[in-house]
């Protein structure tokens, strides 16, 4: 069995598709926003996965608060997942797999990953997201759609993996996004 590669039909993950190989539809996630919060909640995202016969079954919710200083409630299934965060200026978060394993989203380089926990530290990781290429080369570079990769390893939680990285890459960009808007505040006159 190869790695699975999961094309990313948008670059937000808040609303895109996630493709296969075969450019056919495996996973959906769906943002809502509200006008106002809604019982506390800013958004929600609804992640799907389409079965072989092209049914839609929901997989994962996850509630973005209306207070940024509370933290987005995530579930899979019918189950409520804590997202851990486990860094202080780093951004990592752990979370328990419905294979009742630990695993933790990390950025190495730019790119999220997911390892698994106590497996001892030469743990191969079970997803890794790729972004696109970006500006100039992007015409020439067919490859280079944004991706979750996945190998076999990772493959018995996929749903788990799917909607964990939803919430991370969403949480991580929107870290970014805070940081950049600091360094281009205008520095008060002495």
């Amino acid at each position: 069995m190869s790695t699975l590669k999961l094309i990313l039909s948008r670059g937000d993950p808040l609303q895109t598709d996630f493709l296969a190989a075969d450019n056919k539809v495996m996973y959906t996630s769906d943002t809502i926003t509200y006008p106002r919060a809604l019982y506390g909640s800013r958004a929600t995202t609804t992640i799907t996965r389409r079965d072989p016969v092209g049914g839609l079954l929901q997989v994962g919710v996850i509630e973005w608060p209306a207070n940024p200083h509370d933290r987005p409630k995530v579930v899979i299934g019918t189950k409520s997942v804590e997202m851990t965060k486990t860094g202080l200026y780093t951004s990592p978060e752990k979370f328990q797999a419905q294979d009742g394993r630990m695993y933790e989203w990390q950025i190495s380089n730019y790119r999220a990953q997911l390892v698994p926990l106590h497996a001892g530290h030469n743990a191969a990781y079970v997803a890794t997201f790729l972004q696109s290429s970006q500006g100039f080369f992007k015409a020439w570079n067919r490859g280079s759609s944004a991706s979750l990769f996945v190998p076999p390893e990772g493959t018995h939680i996929l749903d788990d993996i799917v909607v964990t990285f939803v919430y991370f890459e969403s949480q991580w960009r929107d870290r970014e996004r805070h940081r950049a808007r600091i360094w281009d505040l205008p520095v008060p006159a002495a």
